[in-house]
């Protein structure tokens, strides 16, 4: 089984969703991992390697976020560490197109030598060591002027998160005097896909964590989602998953009944 440590930033709190690190002691375990709106960086420590849907990865990776299932492998005795960003919130650090990470990793090479220094994370190291050196890595990539370049995607993803509002992103750009056109082309360079698209892939992560976390009904969570009505929400739950939402939910209590990981999922702190 792996086992999986998280941690709440103490730097880049509005950039960095968490930093999780983990460990396979046991025999090989297979994840399937749904669409999701994260970006991650990660660091193989020590030998450890992974496969990513068919490819063996040992080297440091950019993960961009997912909009399609990804199968992850990790043998035993992996040992991984992983920075999760939101999905504007790598760009201050390392300006990756973000039409080349979705769906996508990509090896990461540091430029500085002090960043080069600090990558070569050690598997006997503490989590708090490790997590030390991360944070001297990001401390010298960080670009302010990269960083002003998203604080619009910043406003409409806490607006489209977190408020149950439903509202258009018409209504968003008039109500917060944001324009259009500029938002769209950065959430084209920045993220990869559309406002529109990512709006609907948020919705569907809230709904995705509702059904594996909560016994609510289907109607409950499709509403609380942002779905108009369940017949909307089952719609846009196929095309992500090619499943229902009912069906999808049957599939992981069959899988923790024969103690299998399907889902890597991660409650929101």
């Amino acid at each position: 089984m792996l086992h999986i440590e998280t941690y709440q930033p103490e730097f880049f709190s509005d950039l960095i969703e968490r930093i999780w690190i983990a460990e396979n002691l046991d025999d090989d375990t297979e994840l399937v991992i749904p669409p999701n709106q994260y970006v991650n960086l990660i660091f193989p420590l020590g030998n450890s390697k992974y496969k990513r849907n068919h490819t063996w990865i040992d080297t440091p990776q950019i993960e961009g976020l997912s909009i399609e299932n990804t199968v992850l492998t990790y043998p035993t005795n992996t040992q991984l560490l992983g920075l999760r960003f939101y999905a504007f919130g790598l760009f201050p650090f390392i300006q990756a197109n973000g039409k080349d990470l979705i769906n996508n990793s990509q090896n990461y090479s540091p430029n500085s030598q002090q960043a080069k220094a600090t990558i070569d994370l050690s598997a006997s190291d503490s989590n708090t060591t490790i997590i030390d050196k991360v944070y001297g890595i990001l401390k010298t990539l960080y670009c302010q002027e990269s960083y002003d370049k998203i604080t619009s995607i910043m406003s409409f993803y806490n607006q489209f998160r977190w408020l149950d509002d439903n509202h258009s992103i018409e209504e968003y750009c008039s109500n917060s005097g944001t324009n259009y056109t500029t938002l769209n082309r950065n959430f084209t360079k920045v993220i990869g896909i559309t406002p529109k698209k990512f709006e609907r892939l948020i919705k569907f992560r809230k709904s995705l964590c509702s059904l594996i976390d909560s016994n609510d009904k289907l109607t409950s969570i499709g509403i609380n989602s942002g779905y108009f009505d369940q017949a909307h929400f089952i719609r846009e739950f196929k095309m992500f998953l090619n499943e229902t939402p009912s069906n999808y939910k049957r599939i992981i209590q069959q899988a923790d009944k024969e103690s299998k990981i399907i889902n890597y999922n991660f409650k929101l702190f």
